[in-house]
């Protein structure tokens, strides 16, 4: 039995070191051995007797006495003080079950009962899910326990009261208080529907951080600060204007009962089957939209005659610089005014493409056809691959070395052969060649007159910055005031209020605003509008705090320049610009009048584009006709310089659906009439460029924007971890879970540390 146990041990160390155990051969036995028998009779024939045999199951080997007592003996168990005939059987039994050996699981036949051999392969499975069957066991019911969230339940922190569902140092969030801030973004994307679990904790994190900003500020006292001052001036005065604009259109705006009716009766076709019950308020609605510009103009007249306002407005009449002042910028700035070799051409283009033999071929035959006598807009009518651009001025390096080589080597007048420049192939005629120069004074006059405007203004703005320009009410307002106003404009803005008289009109406009604040307070609306107000202060403190916490320790360094310049090289190109004709027609401000702008529009495009086989009219005439733009119209539509994508985010914010448009179209296509800006537009490129590419020098500004929005992001989300870390941030899972179930649209809480719902 020792020996089982050590084959038992060998086979499991084997089967870990992953070894193949060899069986030993059966002992041998000698012919004395064999002869013995136990103490029973004899048979005649002189073999031992054998009672009555018994099958015993291998669980009945380990039953039996012997088995443990074998077992106690290979642990080193003193076993001599216990014996009796048993063992002396047991003895005997052993040394035929050494001596002969079974084959696996056969019987084998003792002086006593017949007991099966165990195969060692049986015994080595056995053994093993002994061992291993609980530890796997554990296992599973631990992964049970875990993911089904019983043991974040079992080791949460509580809440220290049922409606608590977070908590910081010195203060805690009760779900009054999350409701109450939850209704204040009503309106937007977490205030419009029920929220979700995710939405929830962004919510509360913000909430722990306003308070968190607040005691930052107690120490900070951000309001003696002139610009953190004047922010919220604006900010309050804006939530006023606003908070008045809606009072007057909701209420002050009377519509008689006989407008309604009238309106009614005169769109009957509009409504349909309706009764008049049925869109009343929406009739009242149009009425009230149309009478309020006259409503609101009349209001302010009323309030600048019930106000005394006194106007000095000769203070905002700057001076024109003077010759002098323009001549001596010009001389300072002569590098400013030089012109490269430039050449006005006709062009044929042709794109490579991935046919070069068929470009080849294309621009050969438009060749044949010029030398012929055909002219250059005639060709794409014959060679549709031919693009072509008549009276184009260029400057060298527009088109690259190649085209300047080819080009600027031509003599007025002359035809050059097919070349190929980039991916192109290139025929054209130049007309007109002109080499490097310095513009003369008279030429740039204007440009130094616009350069030089905006130092005499401030010059001029800052000698007399104490005066007063106006008062209201006896409240005195300065030019210094004023001028800083005008400042914080945007430029697309500053740019309608240029020169004396457009800075008249806008000090007008500045008493206006001022007289509604006036009478939005005495209103008390900024009682009413107190929480928009304070939620918008700790916006513009957050601000600041990011402002001395992340903002002013982003570095970018010259090697994070060069690998992002490197790695998105396919970016870093100015788009391609184009030359346009426009005709724009105002779609007006109701319904009728747009339905008839459309119609002029269309008819004003069928003009231009008949369909197959019709030329259309000249779009210079069609834009004298059609376009209400009179500056342009009178000059055939065209836009002076060239438009395209730029690098202003707001300028280009506003202006991408119409460079969008434009950018589909090719040189000469002609577009449909489409939308922008409160008109229809119908556009014809003229000519186009080629997108450039921008080396690292010059898309340095963009790309530290963009590391620095990377690097204020990443550092924005880490201050705030580590703000809410050290004010021991702690939500109460079990409650906030509670409170989503009890939801009207409750929301399952698929989270590692909830139960799913159900």
């Amino acid at each position: 039995m020792a020996e089982g146990w050590k084959q038992v041990l060998e086979d499991m160390r084997a089967a870990l070191l992953g070894k193949t155990q060899e069986t030993k051969p059966p002992a041998e036995i000698s012919p004395e051995d064999a002869g013995e028998t136990s103490e029973g009779e004899a048979s005649p024939s002189g073999a031992a007797t054998v009672p009555e045999t018994e099958v015993v199951s291998p669980e009945t080997i380990e039953a039996q006495p012997g088995f443990a007592a074998d077992a106690l003996a290979e642990t080193g168990t003193d076993q001599t003080a216990v014996t009796s005939p048993l063992d002396h059987d047991l003895a005997n039994t052993n040394s035929i079950l050494e001596a002969q050996p079974a084959a696996p699981g056969e019987a084998v036949v003792t002086g006593h009962k017949t007991t099966p051999t165990l195969a060692p392969e049986r015994t080595q499975q056995r053994r093993w899910r002994s061992i291993f069957g609980p530890i796997i066991l554990f296992i599973a019911g631990a992964w049970f326990v875990y993911s089904s969230g019983l043991w974040a339940r079992w080791t949460a922190p509580k809440a220290p009261a049922p409606d608590v569902v977070a908590t910081f140092d010195g203060g805690q969030i009760t779900l009054a208080g999350l409701e109450a801030h939850l209704a204040q973004l009503e309106g937007s994307e977490v205030g419009d529907h029920s929220p979700l679990p995710e939405e929830i904790l962004l919510v509360l994190e913000d909430m722990v951080m306003d308070e968190l900003v607040s005691r930052w500020a107690a120490g900070r006292q951000p309001e003696s600060e002139e610009t953190f001052s004047h922010t919220m001036q604006h900010i309050n005065e804006e939530l006023n204007l606003q908070a008045l604009e809606g009072q007057l259109h909701e209420g002050d705006i009377p519509v008689l009962e006989s407008e309604i009716q009238a309106y009614y009766n005169e769109n009957r076709a509009l409504f349909g089957d309706q009764p008049l019950t049925a869109v009343r308020e929406q009739i009242r609605q149009t009425l009230v939209a149309e009478k309020e510009q006259d409503y609101v103009t009349n209001y302010i007249e009323q309030l600048k005659d019930n106000a005394s306002v006194t106007r000095f407005f000769e203070l905002l009449d700057v001076p024109s610089p003077t010759e002098d002042d323009l001549r001596r910028y010009y001389e300072e700035n002569r590098d400013q005014f030089a012109l490269p070799r430039q050449v006005t051409v006709d062009e044929l283009q042709f794109r490579i493409g991935e046919d070069e033999t068929a470009a080849r071929q294309a621009a050969d035959d438009a060749l044949l056809q010029l030398r012929s006598g055909a002219n250059f807009a005639d060709i794409p009518s014959d060679i549709p691959a031919a693009v072509v651009t008549s009276g184009a001025t260029l400057f060298a390096g527009t088109r690259g070395d190649e085209w300047d080589t080819a080009v600027f080597a031509l003599t007025e007048g002359e035809l050059s052969d097919v070349f190929r420049a980039g991916d192109a192939f290139y025929i054209v005629r130049l007309q007109e060649k002109q080499n490097a120069r310095t513009q003369t004074f008279a030429e740039v006059r204007g440009l130094v007159e616009t350069a030089v405007a905006p130092k005499v203004m401030d010059d001029w703005l800052a000698a007399n910055a104490n005066k007063t320009l106006f008062t209201i009410k006896s409240n005195r307002y300065i030019v210094g005031e004023f001028y800083q106003e005008y400042q914080e404009l945007p430029f697309t803005v500053q740019a309608q209020f240029a020169g004396p008289e457009g800075m008249k009109d806008l000090a007008e406009r500045l008493i206006e605003r001022l007289l509604l604040v006036a009478d939005a307070n005495e209103r008390l609306l900024d009682v009413e509008n107190q929480e928009l107000a304070d939620e918008a202060r700790l916006q513009i403190l957050k601000q600041m705090l990011h402002q001395e916490e992340v903002d002013d320790k982003i570095e970018i360094t010259d090697e994070e320049i060069q690998q992002y310049y490197q790695e998105n090289q396919e970016l870093m190109a100015f788009p391609p610009q184009a030359r346009i004709r426009y005709i724009r027609i105002g779609l007006g401000n109701s319904e009728d009048e747009a339905a008839s702008a459309r119609q002029r529009a269309d008819e004003a495009y069928e003009k231009l584009a008949p369909g197959l086989f019709q030329d259309g009219e000249d779009f210079s005439a069609v834009a004298q006709e059609y376009s209400e733009d009179p500056e342009t119209a009178a000059n055939g539509g065209e836009m002076p310089g060239w438009i395209g994508e730029s690098g202003d985010i707001l300028a280009e914010f506003e202006m991408h659906p119409f460079h969008e448009a434009v950018a589909g179209l090719q040189v000469d296509e002609i577009s449909p009439p489409f939308e922008f800006g409160g008109s229809l537009y119908i556009v014809q490129v003229i000519e186009r460029t080629e997108p450039e590419t921008v080396d690292m020098e010059e898309a340095r500004p963009f790309i530290e924007e963009i590391l620095t929005q990377q690097k204020h992001e990443d550092l924005e989300i880490a201050l705030q971890d580590q703000l809410l870390e050290q004010a021991n941030f702690e939500i109460y899972w079990p409650v906030l879970e509670t409170y989503l179930q009890q939801l009207p649209t409750p929301e399952p809480f698929f989270l590692p540390f909830a139960t799913p719902s159900s």
